[in-house]
């Protein structure tokens, strides 16, 4: 082999070795520029996620829901307005001391003490007799839900009106002279209240899922302006609901409709200051 020769073969010896070791480093390169890439993609989607997750949790976290006070807040008057537990009424028949615009009967519910207003669907009651209610007055009563599911009671609502008539039923916070109105939505699980004297309106979850058959006590408070409603212990109003010296009249409207034999039953009503 010739000196030119030998000269040609170790140039191109070199020529391959300097190319394989530029192949070899552009193929690291390309690799932690892949790595860098694929980490920034990573790192955006985490941020993305992470901004949903956020967002998700700012929403949960701005989800209305019934307080639950650490210390329950309710006191009931001490001094009786006026009380109903149906015990010297005839079954069968309307309670004497209580009117609707439709119907009702008093029954007794098997495994429950005492008798019971069954509710009849759309029916709206109220009290039969005049009351003067004072500035502050507390009421209590409570609930009986028979059915196969929650979702098989249509939305009961109860409240205070302008007056007494039971000509209308009332069935929202701005009709039949309305002042205000509590909702309870057993089929998606709400709570709504709304009033006409203030246009307050406000909804909010409560997990009525697990009451299809259960014993649901109300408690309410009012306050001069302002009305505070509980169920089972669970705060879901406390705000300015009537005008300065508002006349209120308690009313309570059933379910406004029943699914698979479902039944509300009323009781244990009593007014105080």
């Amino acid at each position: 082999m010739t000196i030119k020769h030998l000269t040609a073969t170790i140039l191109l010896t070199m020529f391959v070795q300097v190319s394989s070791l530029h192949a070899q480093i552009w193929k690291k390169v390309q690799q932690k520029l892949e790595t860098k890439a694929n980490q920034k993609v990573d790192d955006v989607l985490s941020r993305k996620k992470s901004s949903a997750n956020n967002k998700g949790t700012i929403e949960d976290s701005r989800t209305n829901r019934p307080v639950l006070e650490e210390d329950f807040s309710f006191t009931p008057g001490t001094n009786i307005i006026f009380e109903s537990d149906f015990k010297y009424d005839s079954k069968g028949r309307m309670p004497k001391k209580w009117k609707s615009n439709g119907s009702g009967s008093i029954t007794a519910v098997s495994g429950m003490p005492g008798n019971w207003l069954a509710l009849t669907e759309k029916t709206t009651y109220k009290i039969d007799s005049l009351i003067n209610n004072p500035v502050n007055f507390t009421v209590e009563f409570d609930l009986l839900t028979r059915s196969a599911e929650t979702s098989d009671i249509g939305p009961l609502s109860f409240g205070f009106a302008r007056d007494n008539s039971s000509k209308n039923g009332i069935y929202d916070g701005h009709n039949g002279n309305a002042i205000t109105n509590t909702q309870l939505h057993f089929h998606n699980q709400k709570v709504t209240n709304a009033s006409s004297d203030t246009d307050a309106y406000s909804t909010l979850d409560y997990p009525f899922a697990s009451n299809s058959n259960s014993l649901i006590h109300v408690a309410i408070s009012v306050e001069g302006e302002n009305l505070r409603v509980y169920v089972d212990k669970a705060k879901v109003l406390d705000t300015k609901m009537f005008k300065p010296a508002a006349t209120k009249y308690f009313y309570i409207t059933a379910p406004f409709s029943y699914d698979h034999g479902a039944k509300v039953y009323f009781g244990n009503f009593v007014m105080a200051k």
